[in-house]
Order: structure tokens, then sequence, then C-alpha cells
């Protein structure tokens, strides 16, 4: 086993990595909300604001302390502080920190309201960790499925976070109109109905490892409606491990999937918004 430096930020994270061959993904489930309608006054003491220019979207204040008698869920966060690391492949793919591509996304929607209409239309946040761009996409009367690598992250953070953006006389029908599956992205695939598409999927930080694209490649071209949009936010290049946007752009350049950069930063780590299409 390698660790590679991971510089997500500007602070040093380390990516503790194995072969390919040697990796055991985890396969996808569904996810039903249930105890946690009726525990979120517990939960509402842990929470904070993200805030992005006017967006305000309240979510879990998520650490060690707060979820401690969570045995599982503790495990993992045990797991990933001992190793120094927000990611570790095929175990943790950093559902609980709020990666800044997520506040790109954001800015970029309110700046541009007209590019995408969330209002009834289906929605993906693909990898979506605290749920920040679906929880979006979810104000603004959209219907979301929520995406995460570890189920424990939508058990405790996702599920909660969404149901902290409802009121409460509204909560048990409104999180009808959302969805949860973990699980590894070629697993989720083949869990979903043939017939599921979106309209539009987010996703911010999921283009780190080169090893993950083709089958984040292929539920693209599945799972996308053929006059849907993808919004792919990350870093240029991620130290490392070698992926980033160029990369990504490279590897969708023989396929049915056609991107361009509709917003770049260039201050600090270089990150860009992709906003891919099927041609």
């Amino acid at each position: 086993m390698a660790s590679f430096k991971f510089n997500f930020s500007n602070t040093e994270d380390i990516l503790e990595t194995q072969d390919e061959k040697e990796i055991v993904w985890l396969s996808s489930e569904e996810i039903v909300p249930g105890n946690q309608i009726k525990s979120l006054d517990e939960v509402v003491t842990h929470a904070k604001m993200f805030t992005c220019g006017e967006v305000e979207i309240g979510h879990v204040l998520f650490n060690i302390e707060t979820f401690s008698k969570e045995s599982s869920l503790k495990n993992l966060i045990e797991f990933s502080e001992n190793k120094h690391s927000d990611l570790v492949t095929g175990k943790y793919e950093g559902g609980l920190k709020i990666w800044e591509c997520t506040y790109d996304l954001i800015e970029y929607f309110e700046t541009y309201p007209d590019e995408i209409n969330f209002k009834d239309v289906k929605v993906l946040d693909l990898g979506c960790g605290a749920g920040i761009l679906g929880i979006y996409a979810f104000t603004k009367k959209a219907f979301v499925t929520f995406q995460d690598y570890n189920k424990e992250i939508l058990e405790h953070c996702t599920i909660p976070n969404v149901l902290l953006n409802i009121e409460e006389e509204e909560r048990e029908d409104e999180i009808k109109r959302c969805k949860f599956y973990s699980g590894d992205w070629a697993s989720f695939d083949e869990l979903l109905e043939e017939s599921e598409v979106f309209d539009i999927i987010l996703t911010s930080e999921t283009i780190y490892n080169q090893q993950n694209y083709k089958k984040l490649i292929s539920l693209f071209q599945n799972r996308l409606r053929d006059n849907g949009n993808i919004f792919v936010s990350a870093k240029t290049y991620y130290f490392g491990v070698g992926g980033g946007t160029r990369q990504f752009e490279a590897a969708i350049e023989n396929t049915n999937l056609k991107s361009k950069v509709v917003l770049k930063r260039n201050t600090g780590i270089q990150r860009e918004i992709l906003k891919i299409n099927k041609s």
C-alpha cells in the first residue's frame, strides 16, 4: 500500500490507495428515511449554516464527539482521522467534508439563474456527501436523488441535512421528493431501473481518481436524459493521483459526451466547472 500527498485544498490531505485488484467496492443500496424524522430535534443542536452569497443551507456539524454513540459511523471517522486522510480508497470517499468546489457551483447557479430551471425536474447529486448541491436543487422544487459512497453518511448526515431545510409540518411529505442511494457508482448504475434518467446531474470534487473515470462516464451516458445537463465542479489538477478537469475531458473525448468550461477560478489552486451534454 502506498501513500500520496493529495492537495485538495491549501492544507495537505493524504490519500491512501491500493492496487485496483485489491479494492472491494461497496454495493449500492437504497436508504429510506425513517428515524431521522423523529430524532431531528436532537440533530438541530449540532447544526450550522452553509452560506454562499444569499444562499443559506442548514447542515449537521459533523464530528466524532457528536456521533460517538453511532458505532459504525464512529469507526469510519476514527479510521479516517487515524490515517490523517479525507479519502481512503474503497472505504471512505470524503463525505464528511464540504469541498470548496461546491461553493463554485452554487455561486455559478446564483450568478446565472437562467442557466438552469430546477423546478419539477429530476436531479442527481452524485457523490453528495453533506448534500448541499442536492438540497439547493430541492429548495428550487426539484426531485432529487442523493448518492454517496458510504451509507452512514446518508443516514446520519445527508438525510438529516435535507430534513433541516424543510418546514417541520411538511417534512414527511416533502422528503418523498428525495431518494438516497449508497455504494459504488457501477453498482448504483446497475441498481437503478433501466428507464431511470435525470435532467440534471451535479457533482463536485469527484474526478480526482482516474481509475474511476470509466464507471463515472458510463453512469453519465446511461443516466443523463438526451437533452439533459451535467455540471462537474473540480480542480484543474489533483496532485498525487493525476486526475483533474483536463484529464477528464480527455477521457470523454471519444464518447457521445461533449464538455465546455463555463467557469474558471485562477486564484490559489485552480478550479473549473465543466458543463457536459450528450452530442
